[in-house]
């Protein structure tokens, strides 16, 4: 999922690509669940174990991102805003691959 649009040190810090890729999938997998509870009842409650799991491994790897791009700002401020930003162009991208049907190459001749 990496991306041009995000800025050092976040573009070359795998920790935050994986903190990133982990929280969408939370966010995929958190909804699937809900949507298996309501079919199933209680017993499709054990489906939230997965958002559970992949949300602690994005803080993980949130926290660890964090310890080593911080010390890369003057402040704490400069660093949360920078931060922000490469998230939201994360997003942006992966929300472009989507709509592409997973082409991210500009210079592709196909139709879009």
């Amino acid at each position: 999922m990496s991306s041009r649009e995000v800025a050092e040190p976040f573009r070359s810090n795998d920790r935050f690509w994986r903190s990133v890729t982990a929280s969408l999938f939370a966010l995929v997998t958190l909804l699937a669940a809900g949507v298996v509870t309501g079919l199933v009842g209680g017993w499709g409650a054990v489906a939230f174990v997965l958002p559970v799991l992949l949300l602690a491994i994005a803080a993980r790897n949130a926290k660890a991102s964090t310890a080593s791009t911080r010390p890369t700002f003057a402040t704490r401020d400069e660093w949360r805003d920078a931060e922000r930003q490469a998230v939201a162009a994360a997003l942006m991208r992966a929300g472009r691959r989507s709509y592409r049907g997973g082409r991210d190459n500009d210079s592709d001749p196909r139709p879009v």
